[in-house]
């Protein structure tokens, strides 16, 4: 049995519960979605920085401390650049940004409803055990917000996707500052 990406077993779930979250077509503008503070470009360059120093990171002898800086456009380049190595993308138009000490991602739906739809998704990101641990505050699929317990739902999903890339590494802080987020830690 062939083990699933990890974009996907943070995407799809999103994906099904806009989904039904979606009534009528004209709820799918999505007018009030937050945007960017300053234009985020998407580079190959940008998102092979990060993935580089993410590697690094990982591969260090046990004991030893890194910290990662990454930001919007680093992130957004990479999701961006992961999510177009797929022929149906169930997303498109990515754009993460850190500000206010939290994180903030839209992006286009398709392929998965009848119409193309806006998506927006504010979050925080905390410390937890020596893990991260992600709470989506809020969502929409075009005006459509989505339910408390699905953003429940969610943060499990992602927590759970976010856990098992953890490995083999103890996190001591993590801070979300105007355009970058900082994490620091140390090899188990």
């Amino acid at each position: 049995m062939s083990k699933q990406p990890v974009w996907v077993r943070l995407v799809l779930p999103l994906l099904l519960l806009f989904g039904l979250a979606c009534g009528p077509c004209s709820l799918l503008a999505g007018d009030n979605q937050p945007t960017p503070p300053r234009p985020i470009a998407v580079s190959t360059e940008s998102a092979g920085q990060l993935e580089s120093r993410i590697q690094q990171n990982l591969t260090g002898e046990p004991g030893q401390q890194f910290i990662l800086q990454m930001t919007d456009a680093e992130v957004t380049s990479l999701v961006a650049t992961k999510l177009a190595e797929y022929d149906e993308s169930p997303v498109t138009e990515p754009q993460i940004w850190f500000t206010r000490g939290k994180i903030y991602g839209t992006g286009k739906l398709v392929n998965v409803l009848p119409v193309a739809t806006q998506f927006y998704m504010v979050a925080t990101a905390r410390v937890e055990d020596g893990k991260v641990v992600v709470s989506i505050e809020e969502t929409s699929a075009g005006s459509v917000p989505i339910p408390d317990a699905l953003l429940n739902t969610i943060s499990q999903s992602i927590n759970e996707t976010v856990d098992e890339l953890q490995l083999d590494v103890q996190i001591t802080a993590l801070e979300i500052l105007e355009g970058e987020m900082i994490v620091k830690g140390a090899r188990n």
